[in-house]
């Protein structure tokens, strides 16, 4: 087993600590995820539990012989020589067993690790882990990159495999099958789930139903007792008053006093109930702001703003695919989707101008205004804060990045200060405010978080145009997709 107690860690006093007083366990064969927002300290987190880092304050125990094997985030995708000279620290024989276990042929550990796919990367660097025995992986966004078919291999290992893993992962369809259990590190610390993400979502939308219920509640029995509170104290102000009329004589002055003193002191009690009431009131339960997108978007009157016909395209013997057909009607969010290599970013290209195609041909409307984002590059200005480089009206900036989930000061940091996931939401912000009708994304929700993710489906969806996007994330897909084609099938 392997276990944290009250784990802390700072990076700058001045900022205060990145987490603190963490504790959670990962058992003998227990299969856990740890989500969070990006910059909530996950990675940090992880390479501590490995034995990387260490913890500001706290402590790491490993019983019963645990043996943790860590793999970080982009793992060696630029190293040099073959996979056996990237696991040259382990034995050959213990790697060669482990490539076995894995599916990974003897003959590609001696193959030029550049040669390799992202697949099999992903399935050397497991085995690379394996060879030295570990009881516990440890896991950190294995996904990244990973075409559909290398998920589902990564998928049903770490679901069957002995080892425990404690995996940091924002694929939502891995969540859903490989977890028994979730830990999300939140402003208010370390939470713990039973179950999936899918069983995590639903306690979440069951405990802020039941969170709202019991402010509802409260908040009715706060009134009841302010309007009960003032009646109360009207009765004693007309008890202190003299009566009409010459029934009122210096004898009865102290009854009158003392029945005001007795009805001051019930109202004295009930505002002292309400008092309570509010300090101790439930925490009022979090609703997101529903904000309103403006898209100033260019209208398509095209019923049809891309028709492609028997497109094909090869790079030497190599075809990556032939007769391809499709038609875009307006509105439509089309999936591309295939395995690494088959030709999805090629097809943008090809769409775009930027390369010409062996044989077909295909066709705008006249009236396509199209905008596109390249995976893993930022076309957007670095020195100018996130919602000046968005463009447009400014606060229609600000309201679209907040849509995507940049609140607040996020908005006013400069580009360059910004995480990955955050220069991929500026970028696309700053294609939908420049007035574009048709979006072009390749993977739009690479190293964007959880919530990240859902925040840039709604706005997709809420777009008045055409989204074609490329993506390797089943549930974005599944999710957004109007129309799916896959590169791979032609």
């Amino acid at each position: 087993m392997l276990q944290g107690f009250q784990l802390s860690l700072t990076l700058d006093p001045r900022v205060g600590p990145l987490f603190e007083n963490l504790d959670l366990s990962v058992g003998d064969g227990e299969k856990v995820a740890l989500i969070g927002r990006n910059g909530v300290g996950k990675t940090r987190l992880l390479r501590i539990l490995a034995g990387v880092d260490p913890p500001s304050s706290g402590k790491v125990v490993r019983s019963g012989g645990a043996m943790p094997a860590y793999l970080p985030q982009d793992f060696d995708l630029g190293f040099a020589g073959t996979l056996a000279d990237l696991h040259e620290d382990v034995p050959y024989h213990a790697l060669a067993r482990a490539a076995s276990r894995v599916g990974l042929s003897v003959d590609l550990l001696h193959a030029s690790y550049s040669t390799l796919s992202l697949g099999e990367k992903m399935r050397g660097a497991i085995a690379g882990l394996l060879a030295i025995e570990p009881t516990i992986l440890l896991l950190d966004e294995p996904t990244n990159h990973l075409d559909i078919h290398a998920k589902a291999w990564l998928t049903e290992f770490l679901r069957d495999c002995p080892e425990s893993v404690l995996l940091v992962c924002h694929d939502r369809a891995i969540l859903n099958e490989v977890p028994e259990k979730i830990y999300e590190i939140t402003s208010r610390g370390l939470e713990s789930y039973s179950g999936n993400y899918e069983f995590l979502q639903q306690e979440k939308q069951e405990a802020q139903a039941r969170q709202q219920r019991e402010w509802d509640a409260h908040q009715h029995e706060a009134r009841r007792l302010k309007v009960a509170a003032e009646g109360i104290r009207q009765r004693a102000v007309k008890t202190g008053k003299k009566p009409r009329g010459n029934n009122y004589d210096a004898f009865q002055k102290p009854f009158f006093e003392a029945k005001k003193a007795r009805v001051e002191k019930q109202a004295k009690a009930v505002l002292k109930r309400v008092e309570r009431e509010v300090h101790d009131a439930p925490d009022k339960p979090f609703m997101a702001d529903s904000l309103k997108i403006e898209f100033p978007t260019k209208p398509l009157r095209s019923g049809v703003p891309l028709t492609v016909r028997g497109l094909s395209k090869s790079y030497g013997p190599r075809q990556l695919f032939e007769g391809l057909n499709l038609v875009v009607e307006n509105r439509a969010r089309v999936a591309i989707v295939g395995p690494n290599g088959c030709g999805k970013t090629t097809f943008f290209r090809i769409l775009l101008g930027q390369e010409q195609a062996d044989g077909g041909e295909f066709a705008w409307s006249s009236d396509a205004c199209i905008a596109a984002m390249s995976q893993g590059r930022t076309a957007v200005p670095m020195d100018l804060p996130a919602f000046e480089a968005a463009g447009g009206d400014p606060e229609q900036a600000r309201t679209l990045l907040a849509c995507l989930g940049m609140r607040g000061l996020v908005g006013e940091r400069p580009v360059r200060q910004l995480s990955v996931g955050e220069r991929t939401k500026v970028e696309i912000a700053s294609m939908i405010l420049r007035g574009a009708n048709v979006l072009m994304l390749d993977e739009p929700t690479n190293h964007l978080d959880i919530p990240s993710i859902e925040a840039l489906e709604a706005a997709l969806d809420a777009f008045p145009g055409v989204v074609l996007f490329v993506s390797h994330d089943l549930e974005f897909v599944e999710r957004l997709a109007s129309d799916v084609i896959n590169i791979s099938e032609g």
